[in-house]
């Protein structure tokens, strides 16, 4: 079972940041240039001055920053080992959610070993740069996002109880979503909670890339090291766990846009000798009746929407027998019943030319998790096809997990992400 550790965390000292909210941040990844400009304009010492470091001039800056930030006490390393409660409101489909996350330190464990789960490949580019940056700050910034199943609900009673602690800091972040934090070191506590978090493997729902990175950059140290012992603070890395049954843990699904390539003639038809094909009204209505109808039938058979397979046309695909057959037989068993298996495997591949050297290239096809954006970009004419997913079901990512059949990339995705700053892990 997995090794979860409470660890010195190095947090932020409230009162020398004035605004704890404003220095939290988004991990790298869903940055964009204009939104690290605007997270970073709030304070100077705001987390994407470090998280969003990129290239190695800029990464040496970023741990330079680290630095002088812990000498000047802006961030302060706990005093006894912890474990961290992180209490996330935030709004979601006109709803005010809470999500609870909490912060360890999990042994580094390479894959297939059982202890932590993938679900989802990974590119390798984002890989070196975050293992570039754990290097020269000896730190890790941003958290792992996994998930506990907790099936005996031992941890969720736990988590209930730590909520009566005090609260060490709280805030408003850029979006204006709610933070608290509090700190648990009690060795009651602690031994309970160990007990509890140890007791399942645990499954990654964000963070494949730094997880990679961070046994990138141990195997490295090791390599280099005459005397290792397996206890450095490089063999750990900051994970972030929610519980399966968290009411705030929200999965999304990410849709496809299509670009390369023109619509085949006759890709209706042809498809019909594949699935079940709906017409589901026109695109003036937007996407709401068609997620609708997407939402009924996926109860029953997976279901894909697409807007573009004709002009002017709404369709709803519904996977049956027909559509596995299609199938490449190099796929693995566990993909035979995912959405976004039997899109690539029976559509994109096969019919639209969109295979995984196509994909690699980041051109032929984009993603959104916005239905009403990626109506608009067939509209504006950006992509001449939009193919709408419902969200997989935790059951379905535990399942392709404990079979060690990794789901397609882009297959997931967790709302919120888990904020950058609440806790660093300092290895120093």
């Amino acid at each position: 079972m997995p090794d979860l550790r409470p660890f010195r965390g190095l947090r932020y000292d409230p009162a020398a940041v004035d605004d704890w909210g404003a220095v939290l941040g988004p991990p790298y990844d869903v940055v964009d240039a204009a939104e690290r400009a605007a997270l970073t304009a709030r304070s100077p010492y705001q987390i994407n001055h470090i998280e969003s470091a990129s290239g190695e001039p800029a990464i040496a800056r970023a741990a330079e920053q680290l630095e002088q930030w812990q000498r000047r006490g802006v961030l302060r390393r706990d005093e006894r080992p912890s474990y961290y409660l992180h209490e996330h409101l935030f709004q979601h489909e006109e709803r005010e959610r809470i999500r609870l996350c909490f912060f360890v330190r999990a042994r580094l464990t390479p894959w297939g070993t059982g202890e932590i789960r993938p679900h989802e490949w990974t590119m390798s580019g984002p890989r070196e740069e975050r293992a570039s940056l754990r290097r020269a700050t000896r730190a890790d910034i941003s958290p792992v996002f996994a998930i506990a199943p907790d099936r005996w609900g031992g941890l969720g009673a736990l988590l209930a109880d730590a909520l009566r602690r005090p609260v060490v800091a709280a805030g408003v972040d850029a979006a204006g979503d709610h933070h608290r934090l509090r700190v648990i070191n009690e060795p009651a506590s602690i031994a309970a909670l160990q007990a509890a978090l140890e007791a399942e493997p645990v499954y990654i729902a964000d963070g494949h890339h730094r997880y990679e990175s961070a046994l990138a950059d141990r195997e490295q140290r090791a390599a280099a090291t005459e005397a290792w012992t397996g206890d450095e603070p490089e063999n750990f890395v900051l994970m972030g766990i929610v519980r399966a049954a968290d009411p705030g843990l929200v999965v999304s699904a990410t849709h496809r846009l299509v670009h390369s390539g023109q619509r085949p003639p006759n890709l209706v038809a042809t498809l019909r000798s594949r699935f079940q094909v709906e017409e589901v009204g026109g695109p003036s209505a937007g996407p709401g009746p068609l997620l609708r109808r997407m939402q009924e039938a996926g109860g029953r058979a997976p279901a894909i929407g697409a807007l573009g397979l004709e002009e002017s046309r709404c369709h709803l695909l519904i996977a049956d027998e027909r559509t596995r057959a299609a199938l490449p037989a190099r796929l693995p068993p566990s993909w035979r019943d995912l959405d976004m298996a039997l899109l690539q495997g029976a559509l994109l591949e096969p019919l639209l030319g969109v295979d995984d050297a196509a994909l690699r290239g980041g051109e032929a096809m984009t993603y959104t998790h916005d239905a009403v954006a990626a109506f608009a970009a067939v509209r504006d004419g950006r992509a001449w096809c939009a193919l709408l997913l419902n969200p997989p079901a935790l059951e379905q990512v535990f399942a392709s997990a404990d079979c060690g059949d990794r789901m397609p990339q882009k297959s997931t995705y967790f709302l919120p992400k888990l904020p950058t700053g609440v806790v660093l892990y300092s290895f120093r």
